[in-house]
């Protein structure tokens, strides 16, 4: 005896659908006529060389920067420092 399950036949037994109904044909759309194209003037374009070139630009400049930026905030800490310490001494004396 074997409880492979056979296989079953596509109908389900009841009883079919009716047809679809035919769809009418769509209408011929009308053929505009061509226009006449307008030559465009050709406009400077940037190739990729050019892209390039602009990112690493933008990236000198970031990095520039943020190096300008760490050196101001090292002086602007060395300047509260030494005032700090000024005013220690101004206290001590």
């Amino acid at each position: 005896m074997s409880f492979v399950r056979k296989p079953r036949p596509y109908s389900s037994g009841l009883p079919g659908t009716p047809p679809l109904p035919s769809v009418p044909p769509a209408p011929a759309r009308r053929v505009r006529p061509a226009r006449p194209s307008l030559p465009r003037p050709e406009l400077p374009r940037a190739g990729w060389p050019g892209a390039v070139t602009a990112l690493a630009a933008l990236g000198a400049v970031l990095v520039l920067l943020v190096g300008l930026s760490g050196l101001w905030n090292s002086v602007a800490r060395d300047w509260q420092f030494r005032s700090a310490a000024a005013g220690v001494t101004d206290v001590v004396r």
